[in-house]
């Protein structure tokens, strides 16, 4: 099984794997079958505050604003 997990996920320069394209196939169907469009771009900008957090999030949360553990 991890065998072709690991050759599904290969990609050709300049390609996409096997499992990439599936995945956007399934997103892009997905979205026309809930009335959106097909292609949606999206961004996420992450900062040095949010990175530091998550070593400390799943184990006992920490507020951001008041800079403390909770």
């Amino acid at each position: 099984m991890l065998y072709h997990y690991n050759e599904w996920r290969k990609a050709d320069e300049g390609k996409e794997s096997v499992l990439d394209f599936v995945m956007r196939e399934l997103v892009e169907s997905e979205r026309i079958l809930s009335g959106r469009e097909s292609t949606k771009t999206t961004m996420i900008i992450v900062d040095s505050k949010s990175v530091k957090n998550t070593d400390t999030a799943e184990e006992n949360g920490f507020d951001a604003g008041k800079k403390l553990q909770v």
